[in-house]
């Protein structure tokens, strides 16, 4: 196994790392909507797989949540912990 440099010597390296430092930190820099894709020539990007997973988890994690603390057995054991339900496992 060997480390090779990807980046160091390129010929145009550093100034493209440059530009692209730049065109990150700047919001006034945009892209030319005409060169775009036209997926991303709409106002909002459209949401990832993983984004509408967590937010669908994320409802169902408070659905049950809400579920089980309107149970007989949450109103027992939150007398023995308090900090029930842990979202932890």
């Amino acid at each position: 196994l060997r480390w090779i440099a990807g980046h160091e010597g390129v010929d145009g390296n550093e100034q493209a790392d440059l530009e692209a430092k730049a065109a990150a930190s700047s919001p006034r820099q945009s892209s030319n909507p005409r060169e775009l894709p036209t997926f991303l020539r709409r106002k909002t990007l459209p949401r990832s797989a993983a984004a509408l997973k967590q937010d669908y988890r994320t409802v169902l994690y408070e659905r049950w949540k809400e579920q089980w603390l309107q149970s007989a057995r949450s109103r027992h054991l939150v007398e023995i912990d308090s900090s029930l339900p842990s979202g932890k496992y």
